[in-house]
């Protein structure tokens, strides 16, 4: 399970973010391996001009669960992970 922390915290410091609604960009696979980990669901969002965008996004709990999860291993999103930490951990 470490091993599969630490390539999700990379994934995040690379394509995740922080903010009202949480949407990575990686292909399906990517983020079906998200939901097999961590839960909620997969939307495609067609695009005309572009790939199709793949959305995985966890609200609530369930990102203070996967914050805790992936903050040890996180680089460039740690303080963002720390900011979920700060306001569910009371």
């Amino acid at each position: 399970m470490r091993d599969k922390l630490i390539y999700f915290a990379g994934l995040f410091d690379g394509e995740g973010t922080v903010n009202v609604a949480q949407y990575w960009k990686p292909n399906k696979k990517v983020n079906k391996r998200c939901c097999d980990t961590f839960g909620g669901n997969l939307k495609e969002k067609p695009r005309k001009e572009h790939k199709m965008q793949y959305r995985w996004r966890r609200v609530f709990r369930d990102a203070y669960e996967i914050a805790k999860a992936i903050h040890p291993f996180a680089k460039t999103k740690k303080k963002d992970l720390e900011k979920i930490l700060k306001h569910y951990g009371n």
